[in-house]
Formats: structure tokens, C-alpha cells, sequence
């Protein structure tokens, strides 16, 4: 496919990267030094131009099959989307905003463009999932089916048939810097990042059980950093009527946020290394604590201080894929931050053909294919590393090689290649 991108920041280069490698693809910006370390290191073509002016668009090709516009600022992501429409003949237009105000407008009419992704909401609505399951680090819906992909860090050892059922199936689990699918016969190890494909009522069973200390449920909730992530997330979990403090040490933003959030939420000006003041506040006796600072170091030190005041139940923001490893080998739960989950929503946007989804998992190194078969065939497991798993009739089933899928089927496969090759030949 012909793919055109509007912005070379963090969001734009790994769209480049992770698309340039099966498709064609152009990069519009007006910062040249991102786009000669574009050059330098991705195959794609580039433009130093302003997408402001309408003299940039004569110079684009006839035809795209996408255009996404994900520069850092809303009107440019807009406008670019509304302007490219007299140059070219664009099939579909992904566009990013910031401003989730956005969302009371009815602007795909109004643009044309046929998908928005909202990178604050999105952290924002993956952190209140947790609010119901206190249990879980993270929690993906998937198409087609009721059963939904929990991870939490074990803290026993359990063996994997214990856990397995019609309504659950231990995926694997992160374990020393590497990922293993496991079998009934295999055994989660306390400290292990374990991941579970269950209906709901069974995964609590399961989560509880894997992880006792969590909380059972959230009231206290603690953020650290009043950016504009901290001020979504709290205004998200607000309306779960939870108590919510957020901790900003620079002044202009604990105000911006105090002002925006009002007396929802309590905004304390204050260092994050003050442990008097976590004291006095009663901040250790919370819940939940959450480092939303975009910085990932500062995250993993907030975080691990956190867990230090006692407090069972921390989530890092992981802004920088370079740092999910590194909080997961610290047993800190890392959520996307806004840009990384942009950009997994606008890759698994672009990549869902025909009647296969595809999904990411562990910080976006494992892929989820997921497809509905319409008519019989037998199955053959693929040679790369993976793990297939059947959904019939609401219950899990795991094929083996020669044994019929039957039409209405659902077959998820988890691999770590990326290639979809073997489940589009079903």
C-alpha cells in the first residue's frame, strides 16, 4: 500500500518504521533534522514541507491508500486532512487529536476522515479497565469474542493445568527476558508476567490467585505527575468515584490541573521525594498509584518508590518501547503511554483485512491474530513459534494437527514474528 504520513515525531518515525517495512511509504514534516535521521535510518521517502500550505500538497502522487496525519498539533492533523482531499485521491484518512473535547464534534462528516484515535483517552480507558479487575496489569478486548487477554505478575508457583479450563488457557508468560508458551503440563513460577485468555467471571478466580496481595478493590488512588495524561487519567477515574491525589512538583502545572480538574480531584504542589508529605497526606495508604510523567525514568523511580511507601497496586506509563523490559524486569506494570498507544491503534487499524484482527501484546513485541472461519478445514500447526487457540461456542479448545475447524470457528494465533501468513491460508 501507498501510505502518506503528516508529522515526523516520535509517533510518525515508528509509524514509518513499523510500515516501511511492507509498504510504501512518505513522510511530510517541517523539522529537516527528523527527517535526515529518517532518512538515515528507515527506507521511506521524505518531504520538508509545511503542511499548512496548500503549495505542499501539489507536489504529493495521485493516489494513497492512507493518509495519517499525526503531527502534535490538532488544527494541523485537521486541516491537512480536509486540504489533501482537493490533490489526491486518498482512500482512508486516520488523523490523532489530543483534545478529547473533540469527541462531542461530529468531525468525520464534517472532514471525511474515517478514523480518530485519541492517545490520552486511550491510556486513560486501559487504566480505568483495571479499576474492575485490581487484580490484572493490563486487559485487551478482541473481536468476536467474549473472552478477554488478562497479564499480572504471579507471585506463586502454580501449574498451568490447574488454571487451564473451557473458559481460561494460560497464553505464556514473560519469564528472564523471554517469552514462553506454555503447556497443561508446565508451571508458572512465582515473579513470572503471566498472560490469561479467560471469560471475565473465570480470570478473577485466576488473577486473584496468581496475585493475593493486590488490592480487591480501588478507592485511593495516587498519580504522579499533573501533565496533561495525569489530568485524563484522573478525570477518567473520577467518574468511578474514586478519591484521586495527584502530586506535581512544578507549580504551573499542579495549578492548570487544579484549575481543569477542580474540586474532583485534589492537586498537591509538592516534591515527589517529600516522604513526610506522603505520610501526613496519608499518600502511602492508597490503593492504586500511577507515575504518568512522560518521562519513563521518572516513572520507574516513582513507581518503585511507591511500592517502597507500601502501597500493592503500582502502573508505570511506558512512553518509550526501549523501557518496557526494564519495568517489567522491575515487576512494575507498564500501560502505553499516549504516543505508543497511537501508535499500536493506528497500526492494528491499517493491518485489519478482510475477517482478520490483529492485536499487539507484551509491549508490542507479540502480535494477536484473530479470524472467523467460514468454512471447514483442517488444521496444520504453523512451523514458526506460536500457540493457536480454537474458540468454539464460546469455549476454548486447543487444535491438534489434522483435526477439523469447523465454519463459525474463531482461531487466535499469537506469534512473535508478525508474519500472518499462516492463519490467512485458513
Amino acid at each position: 500500500m501507498k501510505i502518506l504520513i503528516g508529522g515526523a515525531g516520535k509517533v510518525g518515525y515508528n509509524l514509518a518504521k513499523l510500515l516501511s517495512n511492507s509498504h510504501d511509504v512518505t513522510i511530510i514534516d517541517t523539522n529537516p533534522s527528523a527527517l535526515e535521521y529518517i532518512n538515515e535510518t528507515l527506507d521511506v521517502l521524505t518531504i520538508h514541507s509545511d503542511l499548512r500550505n496548500i503549495l505542499t500538497y501539489q507536489s504529493l502522487k495521485d493516489e494513497y491508500d492512507y493518509y495519517i496525519a499525526v503531527t502534535n498539533n490538532d488544527e494541523i492533523n485537521l486541516l491537512s486532512s480536509f486540504f489533501i482531499d482537493d490533490y489526491t485521491n486518498t482512500k482512508s484518512k486516520i488523523s490523532r487529536l489530543k483534545n478529547t473535547s473533540y469527541l462531542l464534534a461530529n468531525l468525520n462528516k464534517k472532514f471525511n476522515i474515517d478514523y480518530f484515535v485519541y492517545p490520552l483517552k486511550l491510556t486513560a480507558s486501559n487504566i480505568a479497565k483495571i479499576i474492575d479487575f485490581p487484580y490484572a496489569n493490563n486487559i485487551k478486548e478482541l473481536p468476536y469474542i467474549e473472552h478477554k487477554l488478562f497479564s499480572t505478575f504471579s507471585e506463586n508457583d502454580y501449574q498451568v493445568s490447574l488454571l487451564n479450563s473451557e473458559n481460561s488457557i494460560i497464553v505464556g508468560v514473560y519469564r528472564k527476558g523471554e517469552f514462553l508458551f506454555l503447556d497443561e503440563s508446565d508451571f508458572i513460577l512465582e515473579g513470572d508476567l503471566v498472560y490469561i485468555l479467560a471469560t471475565e467471571e473465570k480470570a478473577k478466580k485466576i488473577l486473584k490467585n496468581l496475585s493475593p496481595s493486590t488490592p480487591q478493590e480501588i478507592e485511593n488512588v495516587l498519580i504522579f505527575g499533573a501533565g496533561d495524561i495525569g489530568i485524563e487519567i484522573a478525570r477518567t477515574l473520577h467518574e468511578f468515584g474514586l478519591n484521586i491525589k495527584i502530586v506535581e512538583k512544578d507549580e504551573q502545572k499542579a495549578q492548570k490541573a487544579a484549575d481543569i480538574l477542580e474540586e474532583d480531584v485534589m492537586v498537591i504542589n509538592a516534591s515527589y521525594e517529600d516522604e513526610n508529605l506522603f505520610t501526613s497526606e496519608n499518600l502511602h495508604l492508597s490503593d492504586l498509584a500511577i507515575a504518568a510523567t512522560r518521562f519513563d525514568e521518572t516513572n520507574i523511580i516513582k513507581g518503585l518508590f511507591a511500592k517502597k511507601l507500601g502501597i500493592k497496586k503500582v502502573i508505570c506509563i511506558n512512553n518509550n518501547l526501549n523501557y518496557y523490559s526494564m519495568m517489567t524486569s522491575l515487576k512494575l506494570p507498564a500501560v502505553r503511554g499516549p504516543k505508543l498507544s497511537a501508535v499500536s491503534q493506528i497500526l492494528e487499524e491499517i493491518n485489519n483485512t478482510g475477517n482478520i484482527y490483529e492485536k499487539f501484546f507484551l509491549g508490542m513485541e507479540g502480535k494477536i491474530f484473530i479470524k472467523k472461519i467460514f468454512s471447514k478445514t483442517k488444521f496444520q500447526a504453523p512451523k514458526e513459534k506460536a500457540k493457536v487457540i480454537v474458540i468454539r461456542e464460546d469455549k476454548i479448545l486447543i487444535p491438534q494437527n489434522n483435526e477439523e475447524i469447523l465454519e463459525n470457528d474463531i482461531v487466535i494465533e499469537f506469534n512473535f514474528s508478525g508474519n500472518v501468513a499462516w492463519i490467512e491460508k485458513l
